[in-house]
């Protein structure tokens, strides 16, 4: 399984909230640097991933959620 980041977040609390409307909608979520922004938010960014296959569901769910605008993505 191939995996994709769909969006980069700066705080725990903003993932958190994301994944877990992500996961309501069916979407399992993967995070990255999750754990170590919680010891320090100079560590960096957390990153979500979704599989490939999900992509494109969790993509339009960030969007109606309001996590994310159609042109968060077009850079990718």
């Amino acid at each position: 399984m191939d995996l994709i980041t769909i969006k980069t977040f700066n705080f725990p609390s903003e993932v958190a909230i994301a994944q877990s409307f992500l996961e309501m909608e069916g979407i399992t979520v993967y995070l990255k640097n999750y754990t170590a922004s919680q010891l320090s938010y100079s560590i960096g960014d957390i990153d979500m991933l979704v599989s490939e296959e999900d992509y494109e569901k969790a993509k339009a769910a960030l969007i109606e959620g309001g996590f994310a605008v159609e042109e968060d993505f077009q850079k990718q």
